[in-house]
């Protein structure tokens, strides 16, 4: 496995899955080191989420991003 860059650290498995499958569905390459380790221990310590370093840039924007809340717009509040 090429090196890697570390974009992201979790405390929590459940966000660190979320993070990773958003950066998943933009298409960009990802490895949650430690995951295993937690699996075995919990406890062990930070997930780091990692990606390629040409992907980098672009993982860290998506992650950056909230995202929409709230309702679309095409959709009227009552």
């Amino acid at each position: 496995m090429p090196d890697m860059v570390t974009v992201a650290n979790f405390n929590e498995p459940l966000e660190a899955e979320m993070a990773k499958l958003r950066l998943q569905s933009a298409g960009i390459t990802v490895f949650l080191s430690g995951e295993n380790a937690r699996i075995m221990e919990p406890g062990l310590g930070p997930l780091q989420l990692q990606v390629m370093p040409e992907e980098e840039e672009d993982a860290r924007a998506i992650l950056a991003d909230p995202g929409i809340s709230g309702q679309p717009e095409d959709v009227q509040a009552s």
